[in-house]
């Protein structure tokens, strides 16, 4: 396994160099490989099958690393979870174990949850032994395992995608590339130190910028404790990834005497940025200030430095990449025209794993449809107008629509309503609220049935149309339902 023997040869090389700070304390590459051999060691007495699938549910990430490297190098699949529910999603997997730790002092699983799977609990003196100084032990040179990740932010619950260990050598080479490549006007230095602050395993970026950034012998920075910013003064740091929603929580808490950093290079992902953020990113932390789109399914397929409010609304489209939009019939539309965004895989995902409807939904002759609406300008970029699917992106968190949506059809006495989200002019993502009526609902009643039931959302737009388009089985076609709205918008906007 590419990562283990990297952090093996790091180990042996720069032995005292950080592999990892996690919550503001530093991991050598050789305390971690020690951590990994230890671990491998405890965990091969139990004798779990190679090929089998073992469950991580740990929170600490620096533990949860030592525990999915292991299991690996063992030739087990590993699948890490936040917490039981996510069993749910877990179809047809063979689990023979899962793994605990007695650090955090979870509840025991439900027995009906992977029933003949081992219960694992370890223990710190499992992976954090004393250092006696003797030679390392190399990794096995076995078959290793496979990773799994989780996405849901098209299908709107969780669908497992497969790592193996080709797929992540192609992923750690095209993510070193990509480093390497930033953008024209983009120093095009890799990192020593990237701030991946608590990006879970169970994601792409989470997962495979540790792989990454361990096969150069960099730093990984992790941090899960409260004042995260304090991760952003540590010692070398080169590079940041960060959501915008966690960007909106952290900038208000950091102190006015923290110290800026214009040599660091923020790398905003998993949402778009706004223009008032934007401005507290450059007022308290960076002027170097990239975005990212892409997807676990796909990978990156868009690279933009924030330089002026233009570059919030306009994405630079990698052109090595293959980045489309098409009407309703799958059909390429030229500049100008809304439509769904689609991306031609080139890292050889080709469907979810056991999850053969939602691989026919978003997966069509080798092109992935993320569940965007877009329209390309012709000068190699993509402006983005929300989504198609019944998932709202709301500053990178990604939220099911139907429940909220169910409750203001209730609440109002409607039969159909639709939320959708998008960047409004000043950039900063809005809710739109589509509502089935031709009859204007008073303001008072919007704003009571916000109140009950969109608390969660920063603020919400109302809209009345009907009727609302909808498919031969009466399901709301969103696609339809955007561009009119869209259309409706510009009508008013003209007078």
């Amino acid at each position: 396994m590419e990562a283990v023997e990297k952090i093996f040869e790091f180990a042996r090389q720069t032995p005292d160099a950080w592999a990892m700070v996690h919550d503001l304390q530093p991991v050598t590459y050789r305390a971690f490989h020690r951590m990994i051999t230890a671990m491998r060691r405890k965990l091969a007495t139990y004798g779990l099958r190679p090929g089998g699938v073992v469950v991580v549910w740990i929170y600490s990430a620096k533990v949860s690393w030592v525990v999915n490297l292991a299991l690996r190098t063992l030739g087990l699949t590993t699948v890490s979870i936040r917490g039981p529910g996510e069993f749910a999603g877990f179809n047809g997997l063979d689990i023979v174990a899962v793994v605990t730790s007695a650090d955090e002092g979870y509840p025991a699983l439900d027995p009906a949850l992977a029933p003949g799977a081992a219960r694992i609990v370890i223990q710190q003196t499992d992976w954090a032994i004393e250092d006696d100084g003797a030679a390392l032990e190399p990794p096995p040179q076995t078959p290793v395992g496979d990773h799994i990740l989780l996405t849901s932010g098209t299908t709107g619950n969780y669908k497992m995608m497969v790592i193996d260990a080709e797929g992540q050598a192609a992923d750690i080479k095209r993510g070193i590339e990509a480093f390497r490549r930033g953008a024209d006007d983009i120093e095009r230095d890799l990192p020593a130190a990237i701030n991946i602050l608590n990006l879970g395993l169970w994601t792409a970026a989470g997962y495979g910028v540790p792989v990454a950034i361990w096969s150069l012998g960099a730093t990984v920075i992790i941090h899960q404790g409260s004042d995260e910013h304090l991760s952003f003064a540590t010692w070398g740091i080169t590079h940041a990834m960060v959501t915008p929603a966690l960007l909106a929580q952290m900038l208000p808490a950091m102190p006015v005497s923290f110290p800026r950093n214009d040599n660091l290079l923020l790398m905003v992902t998993g949402g778009q940025l706004s223009r008032g953020l934007a401005n507290r990113i450059r007022a308290q932390l960076t002027n170097r200030i990239i975005s990212l789109l892409g997807a676990t399914e796909s990978g990156g397929w868009a690279i933009t430095p924030i330089e002026s409010d233009e570059d919030l609304h306009w994405h630079r489209l990698d052109l090595r990449r293959t980045v489309e939009v098409v009407d309703e019939n799958d059909q390429p539309l030229p500049p100008g025209q809304l439509g769904q965004v689609r991306v031609l895989l080139e890292n050889g995902f080709n469907g979810y794993l056991n999850d053969p409807d939602a691989t026919a939904a978003f997966v069509k002759d080798r092109y992935f449809y993320p569940g965007d609406l877009g329209i390309l300008d012709g000068k190699g970029r993509i402006a983005l107008y929300g989504r198609v699917t019944d998932v709202l992106s709301i500053m990178g968190d990604k939220i099911p629509a139907a429940p909220y949506e169910h409750a203001l059809q209730e609440a109002l006495g409607l039969e159909g309503v639709c939320m959708l989200s998008e960047q409004g002019d000043d950039q900063e993502e809005q809710l739109h609220v589509v509502l089935e009526t031709a009859e204007p609902i008073d303001e008072a009643t919007l704003r009571q049935a916000a109140f009950a039931h969109l608390s969660r959302f920063p603020s919400a737009r109302f809209h009345f149309l009907v009727p609302f388009p909808r498919n031969d089985m009466g399901k709301i076609e969103r696609f339809k339902l955007k561009r009119r709205l869209i259309e409706q918008q510009h009508a008013q906007a003209l007078g």
